[in-house]
């Protein structure tokens, strides 16, 4: 059996982590996820500080870019700024489809920019901007699993 991914989701809002949980859920995706709901979360994890030792080395990052305090932003420029952390796929979640918040988010590092709210399709298509991801048949399941 594959190694199946490990996803970050940051989000500051427990409804839109449940909405893109929910909708992997339905289509049968399996993967080993976890979430934070704030940018300084997100750092203490991706660097394993107090509180998040046993936190893993996420496969692929989806991230909320509208946040207090750390914003997604913030979060994307110090994981590009890591030399650790920067081959991890960061997809940005986002309300906004204005198009220079698409532009800064991939020049500042996001493999893809997803505007709410989501569905299967779009979420595939970040998946396969991801080289090192992919999706694979198990049944009737989906694998969402190391390439």
């Amino acid at each position: 059996m594959p190694d199946v991914a490990r996803v970050l989701f940051i989000d500051d809002s427990a409804v839109e982590i449940r909405l893109v949980t929910d909708l992997l859920d339905r289509a049968r995706v399996q993967f080993d996820g976890h979430w934070v709901s704030s940018g300084e979360d997100a750092l203490h994890f991706l660097h394993n500080h107090p509180g998040f030792e046993a936190a893993p080395r996420p496969d692929i990052i989806f991230l909320d870019l509208n946040m207090p305090r750390i914003d997604g932003n913030g979060v994307l420029q110090h994981i590009q700024a890591d030399d650790g952390l920067k081959d991890i796929p960061v997809v940005i979640l986002s309300g906004s489809d204005f198009a220079g918040d698409v532009v800064k988010a991939r020049d500042r590092g996001a493999v893809h920019y997803l505007v709410k709210p989501l569905n299967y399709e779009k979420l595939c298509e970040a998946v396969a901007r991801c080289r090192t991801l992919r999706l694979q048949s198990q049944g009737d399941d989906l694998l969402l699993c190391l390439a």
